[in-house]
């Protein structure tokens, strides 16, 4: 057998504690193998409250453990094909119920890469059987709650709401089969915990008028169940939908961009700010949003700014400032970070480096109160800020040439314009010839002969 290549470490209680402090010794609490196992690709993840422990194993496979006792007996959740990925649900347990968690197994292909199974995210809810306490069966169970097909996904981006009542998976593939976009194809659907309501952005949305196509970016609000989607080619549409969990129902909100550059989606730790950027092979420009209250699911533009050849960008913990960074190996000059006021668009820091790979800010503890949220008033006067200097910077209506009465239409258009178009009778030719002719001979016939 080969040798255990993914390690889970547990920091021990010795001169120090558990949540941190003192210089307590780290041990190794459960080791596997996993030869196919790719530096970016999480396959080990705990649920928020760290009560169990899911370990997507090389078959495909998930092994679910207690998540203080990871090398524990497990309960295995197994697929036909063999999952992808993963990704456990924002809720804490409530019982009967543990936990809920999403997996999305990709499409079956043939030796031409041909589709010949379809791809599917499936939901699982892991619960407290009847009768547990008293031993007579397992502490834990899993029953498949709901499964959307999906025609063609080769991976997925699986993103749950924040209260954990609904999944988007972002479903994409190497090769685009209709032959519309070199990036490969996209699919991005809805689906509810319990299957109830399913939504494939894709298609065009008669009643909303979505246009679907190819999605760039989708990023849910971090605490709010809406989020913000960037659809189609190059300019796209940016629109903002909401979840409503009571009536299981999606509804278009908002257009906030009608076309735009924009393929990067980044909310503030608040949800109050948002992001919409266009990095990578975009020109690097940014619009910032801030969210209306609470009472109605609107934004409003408050600033834009250009970071050109942006690699990451990130919140600050303060929820005011964003980071943007140029990295190697993606770009191998001008590396650096720079710090962005958002309310006003401002660059306020930044610092350059021979090489810089990685950057972020220090992590701010759970339930921390250092820093407060943006109130709506700060928005709604930055949003007025903008909208005054824009009006100041646009240049005044350009003075109009003089036009003789006759070429002055209703529309500022000339008589043989409107003969063009057709708007006025052009006068019979014989007619033209004739009245030039008497015209003619009348002058003639009363001007003075010189002496």
């Amino acid at each position: 057998s080969s040798q255990p290549n993914l390690q889970i470490w547990r920091r021990s209680t010795k001169d120090g504690c558990e949540s941190g402090g003192g210089t307590g010794e780290y041990l190794c609490a459960a080791s596997y193998s996993h030869p196919k196992l790719l530096g970016d690709r999480q396959v080990v993840k705990w649920t928020s409250d760290e009560q169990f422990c899911a370990r997507l194993t090389p078959e495909g496979h998930l092994s679910i453990t207690d998540g203080a006792d990871p090398a524990g007996e497990p309960m295995v959740v197994e697929f036909a094909f063999g999952a992808q990925d993963f990704a456990f649900a924002p809720l804490g347990a409530r019982s009967p119920l543990k936990a809920r968690i999403a997996a999305f197994v990709p499409d079956k292909r043939d030796e031409l890469q041909r589709v010949v199974a379809p791809g599917e995210v499936v939901i699982h809810e892991v619960f407290t059987p009847p009768g547990a306490r008293s031993g007579l069966t397992p502490d834990i169970a899993s029953r498949r709650k709901a499964s959307s097909a999906v025609s063609a996904g080769q991976s997925a981006e699986l993103k749950w709401s924040p209260t954990g009542t609904a999944l988007l998976a972002h479903c994409t593939t190497e090769v685009d089969d209709s032959g519309k976009s070199y990036y490969g194809g996209s699919k991005l659907v809805l689906v509810s915990y319990d299957g109830n309501c399913q939504k494939d952005f894709s298609e065009l949305d008669e009643q909303s008028g979505a246009p679907g196509g190819i999605t760039q970016a989708v990023a849910w609000s971090p605490t709010r169940d809406e989020f913000i989607l960037i659809q189609g080619f190059q300019p796209a549409q940016v629109t903002l939908w909401l979840w409503d969990s009571t009536s299981q129902k999606v509804t278009l909100a908002r257009v906030l961009m009608e076309k735009a550059h924009r393929n990067t989606i980044r909310f503030n730790s608040f949800g109050s700010l948002v992001c919409l950027a266009g990095f990578g092979n975009l020109a690097g420009e940014m619009d910032f949003f801030g969210r209306l209250g609470d009472d109605k699911c609107d934004y409003a533009f408050i600033s834009s700014a250009v970071a050109s050849c942006t690699v990451a960008a990130d919140w600050a913990p303060d929820g005011r400032h964003l980071l943007t960074a140029v990295l190697a190996p993606r770009m191998r000059v001008d590396n650096g970070l720079f710090v962005w006021r958002a309310l006003r668009g401002e660059k306020v820091a930044e610092q350059s480096f021979e090489e810089l790979y990685e950057v972020q800010f220090r992590p701010e503890p759970p339930h921390s109160l250092r820093f407060s949220d943006i109130t709506v008033e700060e928005i709604l006067r930055a949003a007025k800020d903008s909208a005054e200097k824009a009006a100041a910077l646009r240049p005044e209506a350009k003075k109009q040439a003089y036009r003789p009465p006759k070429a002055r239409g209703a529309e500022g258009a000339s008589t043989v314009a409107a003969m063009m178009r057709g708007e006025v009778a052009a006068p019979d030719p014989e007619d033209r010839r004739r009245k030039a002719w008497g015209k003619g001979r009348a002058e003639a016939d009363g001007a003075e002969r010189p002496p």
